[in-house]
């Protein structure tokens, strides 16, 4: 049985697909070889080509990539050959379009993800609560996470 949740807006959606198996299925057709288990840095950057697309199809492109993409390879500077394009854009794109194809009335907007312990895990809010979200998200990422900070007693 397909479960419904309703957001603090009332926006009401079907809960039949967890977002992460979905960016997982998008990023996993991003790599030239999706039979072999790639290098962290390979699936690590499908799975931020598969976040932009995602965001990208709902109006909300994701700035900044670059830098963490730059990262991934400086650490593997061979990334690419194990996507199937050496182009971000194109990859994104591929991404913007799988978005569509297969999840069109997804309206579920991605804040972060990545692969902790080697599972994907995707943090995600409505669209009608994107904004305060995202703003939330910056504030953690400006001042660090609160078991990071020192309280003064």
């Amino acid at each position: 049985m397909v479960g419904r949740r309703q957001s603090s807006h009332g926006d009401i959606m079907k809960s039949d697909a967890k977002l992460s198996e979905a960016i997982k299925t998008i990023a996993e057709n991003m790599l030239s070889k999706p039979n072999r288990i790639p290098s962290s840095e390979a699936a690590h950057a499908a799975i931020l080509f598969a976040h932009a697309g995602w965001n990208r199809a709902l109006g909300h492109p994701l700035d900044g990539y670059e830098r963490v993409l730059a990262t991934f390879e400086k650490e593997r500077p061979n990334l690419w050959l194990e996507l199937k394009s050496g182009s971000a854009e194109d990859l994104i794109a591929f991404a913007e379009t799988e978005k569509m194809r297969l999840w069109a009335n997804d309206r579920r907007v991605i804040l972060v993800c990545g692969i902790p312990n080697g599972k994907v895990h995707v943090e995600w809010c409505y669209e009608s609560d994107y904004e305060s979200a995202k703003k939330q998200i910056e504030r953690a990422v400006r001042n660090g996470p609160l078991w990071v900070r020192k309280v003064d007693a």
